[in-house]
């Protein structure tokens, strides 16, 4: 979908996030950098979980499929929790991109417990 880098940024939003950050001369090659990828995209899931209020698989949706089919999805509000509404997801590459990412989550936070 035309998205680059580790982030999976399209130019449009690395664009955006680099302007943001006050950066005057970003192209579309800057996404090819790993450390410019990881910083606009990291800056962009931020901001997204912020939008969000701190909802992590909101914002992850959000990243995968746009806000605009989540606002919706979270507008039907026909779940009774979270895990509720990412099995309901529709789009079956975001509700498993979601899935897997919280679940890594939980094996990452297992893994270093304590440490």
């Amino acid at each position: 979908m035309n998205a680059y880098g580790l982030m999976q940024l399209l130019p449009s939003t690395g664009r955006a996030m680099a302007r943001r950050d006050g950066e005057k001369h970003f192209t579309t090659n800057d996404l090819l950098d790993p450390t410019e990828n990881l910083r606009l995209g990291t800056m962009d899931l931020k901001l997204s979980i912020d939008k969000y209020n701190g909802q992590v698989e909101y914002a992850l949706a959000a990243y995968n499929a746009g806000d605009k089919p989540v606002r919706d999805w979270i507008a039907i509000n026909d779940y009774k929790d979270i895990p509720e509404w990412v099995e309901s997801i529709p789009y079956t590459e975001t509700r498993e991109y979601v899935q897997g990412i919280m679940r890594n989550r939980e094996m990452y936070r297992a893994i270093y417990a304590g440490k």
